[in-house]
C-alpha cells in the first residue's frame, strides 16, 4: 500500500536531464526510453524541475519549432511535487488528481530514488483490489 511497494515492482529507473539540455535532446530521451517524463537536476543532483511530453507540446504551441533548440529550463514544470517511499498509494493518487499531475519523483533523505506515475498507482490498486476480491470469493466459498 506504499510507494515503496510500487517501486519494488517496477524498479527505480529515473531518467534525468540537466536544465541546459535542449528540448530536442530531452524529447529524444523520452522517446528512446519510452517514458513520459524526465526529472531535471542541477549539477549537484538537486531536483529543479520535471519535463513531460505535455510540457514539450505546450512549448511547441508557445514558441513554435524554435523550442527544439531552447534549453529545457524554459519549459520545465516547477516547483516539483515529490513523494516519499512510505507514502500510501491512496495519498499519492489523491495528490496527483488534485494537482492534475501524472508523475511524482520519489525522494528519500534528499535523494531521488524513483518515480511513480498515475498509471503505476492505478495498476497497483487494481492488483490489490483483485487480490481482495479473490480472498473474499474464497472466504464466501468456504462458508457455504
Amino acid at each position: 500500500m506504499s510507494v515503496a511497494a510500487i517501486l519494488k515492482t517496477k524498479g527505480n529507473a529515473v531518467y534525468t536531464v540537466r536544465p541546459e539540455h535542449s528540448v530536442s535532446e530531452t524529447a529524444a530521451i523520452l522517446t528512446g526510453k519510452r517514458v513520459g517524463v524526465a526529472v531535471v537536476c542541477d549539477g549537484h543532483g538537486r531536483i529543479v524541475g520535471v519535463v513531460s511530453e505535455r510540457d514539450i507540446v505546450a512549448g511547441v504551441t508557445r514558441y513554435g519549432k524554435a523550442i527544439l533548440d531552447m534549453p529545457v529550463r524554459n519549459i520545465m514544470s516547477f516547483p516539483v511535487i515529490t513523494c516519499h517511499p512510505d507514502d500510501t498509494v491512496k495519498d499519492i493518487m489523491q495528490e496527483m488528481n488534485e494537482r492534475r499531475i501524472r508523475h511524482l519523483p520519489v525522494v528519500e533523505q534528499g535523494e531521488l530514488v524513483g518515480i511513480v506515475s498515475i498509471g503505476d498507482a492505478v495498476a497497483y490498486r487494481l492488483r490489490e483490489t483483485q487480490l481482495e476480491v479473490g480472498v473474499l470469493r474464497d472466504l464466501a466459498a468456504a462458508i457455504r
